[in-house]
């Protein structure tokens, strides 16, 4: 493979580098205490209920018609102030309703005095299907005619389970030096993965049609972990409905939710592709290369908004390769075998 060592040195040098900024330069810096006020306040409906154990939100909804919705006051602050909201979310079962906004959702809310500002940003999370424990953050400009702030969490018109945990509402101020650095660390891993992916092209002398299909999965691995998470959620949401996910059939072919059924799928056929490509080649190389990219993947995500690397993903990108490598490695054994015994 062209360039292996320097692809090799550059990702090292990157991926230290990333994580020393991410841990030095924030997005936002705390500029008060947290502006929370009591505790979550809710009205009891049928079929819905909210219980607090520990710093343990669970609000679940049996009746999509009523749905369940949850608020917790917050104190005042100035407007022009930048409110940053974090917390922890996890779902279960949640299935939306007809409306885009029918789903296991977390909101902050600005009042005027008279009515809730919904055409205001206002949205943290808003979830469907089966989600695991993950931060979202989100940060929102308190506008000059606002009067009061809460915050909801909430089951609308949705029936499941949702989970929040570690809750914080903190005034911020945006760090004028993260901008740049994103950029630039956007910018470096731009130019890693374009010259992984044209070390890879041009491995030795290969046929079009290989090609195209290498180039297809790692441009979708690419778009999918690095997609902001607003436009990632929406598309998952609009696969969703086309192939009707919430059908039993569908759930028992792909067992995952979509998002971990793309990595699986995706880095399965790179290493399918790239066993084949590189058929007489090092076996070392053609794993470096895979775990370099859904290792540069995820680390990458660390200044994509809304998204959060996860460990996770990336044991279930190296498992989705391996067993493409597997089936190429097993497929050329078969192959030489039926050539051997033909002759």
């Amino acid at each position: 493979m062209p360039l292996f060592n320097i692809n090799c040195l550059l990702f090292v040098f990157l991926a230290l580098a990333t994580l020393v900024l991410h841990s030095q330069i924030h997005q936002y810096e705390p500029i008060g205490p947290d502006i929370r006020n009591g505790n979550w306040k809710y009205h009891p409906a049928h079929g819905n209920h909210a219980e607090i154990s520990g710093n343990i939100l669970t609000i679940y909804s049996g009746d999509a018609k009523a749905g369940i919705s949850v608020q917790h006051d917050l104190f005042p602050v100035k407007p022009g102030v930048m409110i940053l909201v974090s917390a922890e979310v996890k779902c279960i079962h949640v299935i939306p309703g007809k409306q885009s906004w029918n789903k296991a959702r977390i909101l902050l809310a600005q009042n005027d005095g008279i009515t809730d500002r919904w055409e205001l940003p206002h949205t943290v999370v808003q979830l469907s299907g089966d989600k695991d424990w993950k931060t979202y953050r989100t940060a929102f400009p308190i506008a000059s005619d606002t009067r009061s702030i809460s915050l909801y969490a909430q089951l609308s018109q949705a029936t499941g389970l949702m989970k929040i945990k570690n809750v914080q509402v903190f005034p911020v101020l945006e760090n004028e030096v993260y901008p740049v650095v994103k950029k630039a660390v956007l910018t470096a891993w731009g130019f890693f993965f374009l010259l992984l992916a044209g070390s890879l092209l041009f491995t030795r002398e290969q046929t079009i049609i290989l090609r195209v299909l290498l180039l297809t999965a790692l441009i979708s691995i690419l778009a999918g972990t690095t997609l902001p998470n607003d436009i990632k959620i929406a598309l998952l949401d609009g696969i969703s409905t086309l192939i009707n996910a919430e059908s039993e059939a569908f759930k028992a072919a792909i067992p995952w939710d979509l998002d971990k059924a793309g990595h699986v799928f995706f880095f399965f056929l790179l290493g399918l592709i790239l066993r084949v490509m590189m058929a007489n080649g090092s076996t070392f190389q053609i794993i470096a290369v895979i775990l370099m990219l859904a290792a540069g993947t995820e680390i990458t995500q660390l200044y994509i908004e809304g998204r959060t690397p996860l460990p996770s993903d990336f044991y279930i990108d190296a498992a989705g390769a391996a067993a493409g490598i597997a089936l190429a490695a097993f497929l050329g054994f078969i192959g030489k075998k039926v050539v051997t015994a033909g002759k």
